[in-house]
C-alpha cells in the first residue's frame, strides 16, 4: 500500500526560508553598527566641498562710559592700576624784565652792575651790556640771563663751568641786549637783518625783538624760547655748530637754528642728550 506525503512539509521549507533571511539580515544590521560606533575608528574626513557655518558670535556689550574725573580713565584701559605719576620737571620761568616804558634805543651800551659770584678758574665771567633807551630793567636780564646759563639742565653742567657776572672788565663773554637796529651793526659782517641774534668772537648779542616776542612756533611759551635763545648763542662761543632736526617728534636740539623753524622737531630750550 502506497504512503502519502506529510500535509505540511512546504510550510516548514518556507519557515526555514523566512528564519535564513531574518538571521542574514540582523547579522548585516548588526556588523554596520559596529562599525559606526567603535572608538578605535578614525573620525571620517570631512570634504572641504562641505559648507560649515558657524553660529554668529554674541555681540560684546559696550564698554561703560569712564566716570568723570575718573583718574584711571586716563591710562585708556579696562582695568585701574595705581601708578604714580612723575613730578613734573621743573621749569624756570624767563621774565621779559620790561619796565613798561616805550623803547628809545640810544645806540651806547651799558655795563649791569655785577650783584653776586665770585670768579674762580673754572668761572666764565660774563660782562652783561644793555643798550642805552630799552626799555628793559638791566639787572632784571642779567638776573634772568645767568639763571639760565647756571641751570643744570644747560651748559654750566655739561662744560662744567659756572657763569659769574663781572663790571670790571675782566669779562671772557660779553652778553649784549640790544635794538634790532644795533644788533646788525654789532654783528656785522654777519647778517642779521633785524630779525636775528648772533655770537661775534667773544661777545653774544641777543635781538630784543626775539627776546620779546619768540617766534610762531613758541606763540604762548616765551620762557622756553628765551632759554633756548641764550644757550644757542653762548653754545656758539663755547663752540658749539649748529645742527639739523635728528628725527620727526624728537626734541630740538639747542644747537638747532630754532628761529628759522623747527621743522619736525618739538621746541625745546636745552642741550639734548646728543649735545653732551
Amino acid at each position: 500500500m502506497k504512503t502519502s506525503p506529510k500535509p505540511h512539509r512546504p510550510r516548514r521549507r518556507l519557515v526555514r526560508v523566512v528564519v535564513f533571511v531574518l538571521t542574514v539580515f540582523a547579522a548585516i544590521s548588526s556588523s554596520t553598527a559596529v562599525v559606526g560606533l567603535d572608538p578605535n575608528e578614525p573620525p571620517p574626513a570631512i570634504s572641504p566641498e562641505v559648507a560649515v557655518t558657524q553660529a554668529p558670535l554674541e555681540p560684546l556689550a559696550p564698554a561703560a562710559a569712564p566716570a568723570e574725573n575718573d583718574p584711571c580713565s586716563r591710562y585708556l584701559a579696562d582695568f585701574c592700576v595705581e601708578v604714580p605719576l612723575p613730578a613734573p620737571t621743573p621749569q624756570y620761568h624767563v621774565q621779559g624784565c620790561g619796565t613798561g616804558a616805550d623803547h628809545d634805543p640810544g645806540g651806547t651800551l651799558s655795563a649791569v652792575a655785577a650783584t653776586a659770584g665770585t670768579p674762580t678758574d673754572a668761572s666764565i665771567r660774563v660782562r652783561v651790556e644793555v643798550e642805552s633807551g630799552l626799555g628793559v630793567d638791566g639787572e632784571c636780564f642779567a638776573a634772568e640771563a645767568l639763571e639760565i646759563l647756571n641751570d643744570e639742565r644747560g651748559w654750566s653742567a655739561i662744560e662744567d663751568v659756572h657763569f659769574v657776572p663781572v663790571d670790571d672788565g675782566t669779562q671772557d663773554l660779553r652778553l649784549i641786549l640790544a635794538s634790532p637796529e644795533m644788533t646788525d651793526r654789532l654783528c656785522y659782517p654777519a647778517r642779521t637783518v633785524g630779525k636775528y641774534s648772533c655770537r661775534k668772537q667773544n661777545s653774544v648779542i641777543i635781538n630784543l625783538m626775539r627776546w620779546e616776542t619768540g617766534t610762531d612756533d613758541y606763540v604762548g611759551d616765551l620762557s622756553t624760547y628765551r632759554s633756548y635763545l641764550i644757550n644757542h648763542e653762548v653754545g656758539h662761543f663755547l663752540g658749539r655748530g649748529h645742527v639739523g632736526c635728528p628725527a620727526a617728534g624728537e626734541l630740538a636740539p639747542v644747537m638747532m637754528q630754532q628761529t628759522k623753524g623747527l621743522g619736525e622737531c618739538l621746541p625745546n630750550g636745552w642741550p639734548t642728550k646728543d649735545e653732551h
